[in-house]
């Protein structure tokens, strides 16, 4: 009597057990659901043996960037003369084919203005690229990261070159203003996007446990050097002969293309090539 009593409690405690459902995979064919991959790491360079000159640099730059810095790490040494030449070299002649515009005085002011004002960006963001690198747990010396930005400035002068035709052609084919400072701006992003990608590959070369502190930095570094065009103005545009710089008023970047933008569309003239500049002549200004 109990052996039957149990039979029915063990068909019982069967009927209420939930059946476990199927895998995903099986119970939906043909449905891959894809694990998002990691990163690759990046691979280190290697020194350089050869005797690194103008033209070693410009390859290895372009090709294997990385090892440039295996170079200075391996040698504790920065190569300051092709770094700083090959970086100014190549923002004069940017410079020049951005005078082409307007001409004039700004086939000389454009290159001087471009070439001091990058210069001048990366020298006052340089104590803080090294404490936010040291934030980050890098561990070298403030000659490599010295010579790290360097680098990273010289591949973005070297790409803005390889721009310039495309900057000649609409200078010599467009007279519109904004169009021609829009397109200025777009391919120096481009080009800053470029350099920064190499800073954070170096930094994961050479150690940092969080990139948190180089993304901060390189948004502090994009928004000076889009002031710095504000402050050195005017780069683009004909300027008045008695003054090259504007530095008695003080304005922020995205106010001043607002202003030139819409007082360019305010002006009679179709052309704005040759045009002085002048902010009292904004009509936001009167």
């Amino acid at each position: 009597m109990n052996e039957d009593n149990d039979k029915p409690e063990q068909e019982n405690t069967e009927q209420e057990t939930p059946a476990t459902p199927p895998p995903l995979e099986h119970a939906q064919p043909g449905f891959s659901y894809a694990q998002p991959q990691p990163e690759p790491p990046v691979e280190p360079g290697k020194p350089i043996q050869e005797y690194l000159n103008f033209s070693s640099l410009l390859s290895h730059l372009l090709k294997r960037p990385m090892d440039v810095l295996a170079t200075m790490e391996s040698k504790k040494a920065v190569p300051w003369a092709p770094l700083l030449t090959l970086a100014f070299c190549c923002l004069l002649i940017f410079g020049l084919v951005i005078g082409t515009f307007s001409a004039g005085t700004q086939l000389w002011a454009a290159p001087l203005k471009i070439m001091g004002g990058v210069a001048f960006s990366a020298i006052i963001c340089l104590p803080s690229l090294y404490i936010f690198s040291c934030l980050a747990g890098i561990e070298s010396r403030f000659q490599t990261i010295s010579g790290l930005l360097a680098s990273a400035i010289s591949l973005i002068a070297l790409l803005l070159v390889g721009f310039a035709p495309v900057i000649w052609l609409f200078s010599t084919s467009s007279d519109s203003l904004p169009f021609f400072g829009f397109l200025c701006l777009a391919l120096w992003l481009i080009c800053l996007g470029f350099g920064f990608r190499f800073i954070s590959n170096a930094a994961k070369i050479l150690g940092a446990k969080n990139g948190f502190h180089l993304k901060v930095w390189c948004t502090v570094f994009l928004l000076v050097t889009l002031q710095m065009p504000v402050t050195l103005r005017p780069i683009i545009g004909q300027s008045d002969e008695h003054k090259l710089l504007n530095l008695e008023e003080k304005k922020f970047f995205l106010t001043h293309w607002g202003e030139q933008i819409t007082g360019d569309f305010d002006r009679p003239e179709h052309s704005s090539r040759n045009i002085k500049y002048n902010d009292s002549d904004n009509p936001l200004q009167r």
